[in-house]
């Protein structure tokens, strides 16, 4: 047991032997191995627990004793804690008592749709345990719905070919006991939005076939506010369970800084290179799909050929056969390396594997311990190595390790009144059952309006207080995509389809001449059909990338909060956000010095309407002493980079513009932080609600850094559609400490 708890120091000693990295480590965090905490299993659950169990963690315990009880609970405890089987033991207790019972388990994606099956079937071999996703083919969903005990589907299906087509399903609704929604810190955003209502519509639907609701169990990776977001999914208070009783090898957290003269993704690629060439299974986290395949390439060129192929990628993109192939050699352990997006965040089995890495912080607190815990066993300890990137928020970490390994995660948010989200959703429920006064609490406050809106544009008509669809031939639940708003691409190589996009994602990352890479390979796209819905692709290696020059305007269309301060006025509500792209630039690979500036053949823009926080800055303080464009984009720029701090998002889902002398609706100095989602998600009405200790870490990133006038370390964005021009950093520091003591 000790030489297990010291194998990540053993592991760490080894790369110290292959090189000094003195100066790469930034910061150590070990966390002490914790042993089980038990609780013996009663005379009447033991014969239940799977072959050589008699006892639960107090966790797994505590789970079952409230959910017995009826109560809704959160199970939100680390990586590999047990709380597959805490959620699933409640069901199998009640069919003991009551043989009929069904269960429903709602699982993120297909690969937790497979594990979920074998897991139940496995525990309770006596359960007919089915899955329902859009693979099952049309022959045997007839006898799936008459047979199924425990029925295991996806978000989408349960949208799509469960509630609308509810009345088939009367026998199993009628008998369902409980729910699990496994991995529900999944839910956030976009897709937490779509999901938080179609769990209102599971609840009315259920509602019509039994008269006692079912209990709902939540399994969630660390969060800040457990209870709170799954109170928000289901629109029902939830209980939360934090404290785990499972024991854990512990773990040794490196914080690794680059060398000045090699980015991070090829510090992480050279870092996993050499654990797989030790020998030792390594998974490594990518924050996009290009960085995957970019690293997964320098990958493969530092190991030996013989063990090229024990290395793959992973992301979504990927054919489901590609995926399930991929997740099967994992469990098993035939591969040594994986190169990951966040796709392998969620806890499906990976097998054993001992080192993570982590290629720059992943936008969230809850997301980084995620990654970092798919290392790890429970007797030996992991190591875990996160490689920082020349930006605000890594550097940030550097400095405050403390704010990364000790704080709190983040909270999750979703937005049930979304205003591209909520009709949508009204409309498929009022296919399911007519809409009456009784769901406008079910649905929310914004429910009543939207469905006047509704009705007004000959969508659904109304009659003696009950709403229904104008045609309620067919079901739209078709016509809604869960994890976008708006129109999706398809990116075609050769007649080939190789993946899917969807229009903003288009217009900045597959606009004609960008280069476009998917599983290593490299792509130039040829043409860019908004209308046809599809993008034209070739084979082509190159030693560039491309970034888009983006012009950005907002309009503001209604302002819902605002604070009026002595020297800026804060403001949050609803905008709409044109982004513009004319020109591309090619940078090169490993410098990323620009090497030639193109223009494509014709416009490309996308109108989003969102929501947003803008803040008016008072005429004295645009100091002519600094550059007051370059002031204000800085602060824009540091106050979205630190955002995640605050909010579990992504600042890719956040957008900003900066404008001087005067935004013509404002008529005064103006910076806009907007989400970059249709309707808004939240993002930007967190940051106007924590507007001080976001501008005040902000303030702290840029005075502490040791570059004259700005870097990728505290105000320079790689996203940024005007390429970092202009910047000024004193002036960004002269106008945040002059907001900060007005706002004091």
């Amino acid at each position: 047991m000790q030489n297990d708890q010291r194998y990540a120091e053993q592991l760490f000693a080894r790369l110290k032997e292959w090189g000094n990295c003195t100066e790469q480590v930034k910061a150590h965090h070990r966390t002490q191995a914790r042993s089980a905490q038990y609780i013996p299993a009663s005379e009447d659950i033991e014969g239940l627990l799977p072959p050589g169990i008699s006892q639960l963690y107090t966790h797994q315990h505590q789970a079952l004793q409230a959910a017995l009880q009826g109560h809704s609970i959160t199970v939100a405890t680390a990586t590999a804690s047990g709380k597959t089987y805490a959620m699933a033991l409640p069901g199998r207790i009640k069919r003991k008592y009551e043989p009929g019972a069904t269960l429903l388990c709602i699982a993120p994606t297909r690969a937790l749709i497979e594990q979920w099956k074998e897991r139940l079937a496995s525990w309770d071999p006596a359960i007919c345990v089915e899955t329902y996703t859009g693979d099952t083919p049309q022959s045997q969903r007839a006898a799936i719905r008459t047979r199924a005990q425990a029925l295991i589907i996806t978000p989408d299906m349960l949208h799509m070919g469960m509630l609308p087509y509810h009345r088939g399903w009367a026998s199993f609704f009628s008998r369902l006991q409980d729910i699990i929604v496994d991995e529900s810190h999944a839910y956030r955003g976009v897709f937490g939005s779509h999901f938080s209502l179609i769990l209102r519509r599971l609840q009315r639907v259920i509602a019509l076939y039994r008269k006692i609701p079912p209990t709902f169990l939540f399994g969630s990776a660390t969060i800040g506010n457990p209870d709170d977001h799954a109170a928000q999914l289901l629109g029902k208070p939830v209980s939360a369970i934090t404290e785990s009783g499972a024991p854990s090898g512990g773990r040794l957290t490196l914080l690794w800084q680059p060398p000045d003269d090699r980015s991070y993704l090829d510090e992480a690629a050279g870092l996993m290179a050499f654990f797989v060439s030790q020998g030792v299974r390594t998974i490594l986290f990518g924050q996009a799909r290009q960085s995957v395949e970019k690293m997964l390439r320098q990958v493969k060129a530092l190991i030996p050929a013989s063990l090229q192929d024990k290395v793959m990628a992973y992301r979504a993109g990927y054919t489901k056969e590609e995926r399930r192939a991929i997740e099967q050699r994992l469990a098993r352990g035939d591969l040594y390396g994986v190169v990951s997006t966040s796709a392998l965040e969620i806890g499906i089995d990976l097998g054993d594997l001992d080192v993570s890495i982590v290629a720059g912080f992943p936008g969230s607190i809850s997301s980084y311990m995620q990654q970092a815990g798919r290392a790890g066993r429970r007797t030996r300890s992991a190591l875990s190595v996160l490689v920082l990137r020349e930006d605000a928020l890594d550097q940030y970490f550097s400095m405050h390790p403390d704010m990364l390994l000790d704080s709190p995660a983040e909270r999750a948010l979703v937005n049930s009144s979304n205003p591209y989200i909520l009709p949508a959703h009204l409309m498929c429920a009022a296919y399911e059952a007519p809409l009456t006064q009784a769901d406008m609490d079910v649905f929310g406050p914004a429910t009543e309006r939207t469905l006047a809106e509704l009705v007004e544009q000959g969508k659904m008509d109304t009659r003696s207080g009950r709403y229904s669809l104008s045609d309620g031939s067919r079901s739209i639940a078709f016509q809604v995509n869960l994890r976008q708003v708006g129109q999706r691409l398809t990116i075609v190589a050769s007649g080939r389809t190789i993946e899917e996009t969807d229009i903003h994602h288009a217009v900045t990352e597959c606009h004609p001449g960008a280069i476009y890479y998917s599983q290593g390979a490299s792509y130039q796209v040829k043409q860019l059909d908004l209308e046809g819905g599809r993008i034209d692709v070739f084979p082509y290696e190159t030693t560039f990338y491309t970034e888009p020059l983006i012009d950005t305007d907002v309009e503001i269309l209604l302002s819902e909060h605002h604070q009026n301060r002595h020297q800026v006025e804060l403001y949050a509500g609803q905008v709409i956000v044109t982004r513009q792209i004319e020109e591309y630039v090619k940078r090169h690979n490993q410098y990323r010095s620009i090497l030639e500036k193109c223009s494509l053949p014709e416009t490309l823009s996308v109108p989003l309407e969102t929501k947003a926080l803008w803040m008016l800055i008072a005429d004295e303080l645009i100091d002519q002493r600094f550059d007051p464009a370059g002031s204000l984009h800085a602060v824009e720029h540091g106050m979205i980079a630190l955002l995640p701090l605050f909010v579990l998002g992504d600042r890719r889902d956040v957008g900003g513009v900066s404008i001087v002398p005067a935004h013509p609706q404002t008529q005064h100095a103006t910076i806009f932080i907007y989400d970059g989602y249709p309707g808004g998600i939240g993002y930007s009405e967190e940051a106007y609600r924590q507007w001080d200790q976001l501008a005040r870490a902000t303030l702290e990133t840029l005075t502490s850094c040791n570059c004259a006038g700005g870097c990728y370390r505290c105000i320079m964005s790689p996203k940024c559609g005007n390429q970092n021009r202009p910047l000024d950093k004193n002036g960004a520091i002269f106008l945040l400490r002059q907001l900060l003591v007005a706002s004091a």
